[in-house]
């Protein structure tokens, strides 16, 4: 919006302080505000899948006596959280990043989601961060699955698939030069062993578990 504002009113005030009249490119201007608004308009449409479905709802969340409370339409329920069925939290794929240490860019539609929240008795709610924004911290129930999509639109199906939140280790340095190593020869493993000065210690540590590995192999 403020580079919108500085493409139109820019000239004006250039034209102005000059004394003199300054034509913008009107089609620079029109195909700028046509790029802002294409890039958000999925926005806006799930800012309003999320109102409609969201309108009449509240819901509150007693932890310390395990409650939740939803009111939907003017009706009061209140659940035990030991009576949910599935807890999914729909995520935008940039929320991925935490488990594949992805380097995906957020967009205007990355905040948004939703979670899905079904009960033993078949009562299922569909609990937009329009409500409360509680998707982005710790899942509030625990066994909660995660869903990542491009465009998280509320999908009511049960298709899909769902994995667990779990951070993916990031190799050690020494796992790294492992993997590299262990298609190298005794001899060339023997190399690095007689040069130590010239390679990290992390890369001597990987010759020899590789060559011990190798060594083993071919005595067996």
């Amino acid at each position: 919006m403020v580079l919108i504002l500085l493409i139109i009113f820019g000239p004006l005030y250039v034209g102005f302080k000059n004394g003199k009249i300054y034509e913008s490119d009107s089609l620079l201007i029109i195909i700028f505000i046509g790029v802002v608004a294409v890039m958000n308009i999925p926005a806006f449409i799930l800012y309003l899948n999320y109102y409609f479905e969201n309108k009449n709802t509240e819901f509150q969340i007693d932890t310390n006596n395990g409650i939740i409370k939803i009111v939907k339409n003017g009706i009061i329920k209140e659940y035990e959280i030991n009576q949910i069925e599935k807890s999914t939290y729909n995520l935008g794929i940039y929320y991925k990043n935490a488990i594949d240490k992805g380097m995906r860019i957020p967009m205007t539609i990355s905040n948004l989601g939703y979670w899905d929240l079904k009960f033993k008795n078949g009562d299922r709610y569909y609990l937009t961060n329009l409500l409360h924004d509680f998707l982005l911290e710790n899942p509030i129930i625990k066994n909660t699955k995660y869903r990542f999509r491009f465009y998280q639109y509320i999908d009511k199906s049960d298709t899909y698939k769902t994995a667990e939140l779990k951070r993916v280790r990031e190799k050690s340095l020494i796992e790294k030069f492992v993997e590299q190593y262990d298609n190298k020869s005794e001899k060339q493993l023997k190399d690095i062993l007689d040069n130590k000065k010239h390679y990290q210690i992390e890369a001597v540590k990987a010759a020899e578990i590789v060559l011990n590995k190798k060594t083993l192999g071919n005595t067996s």
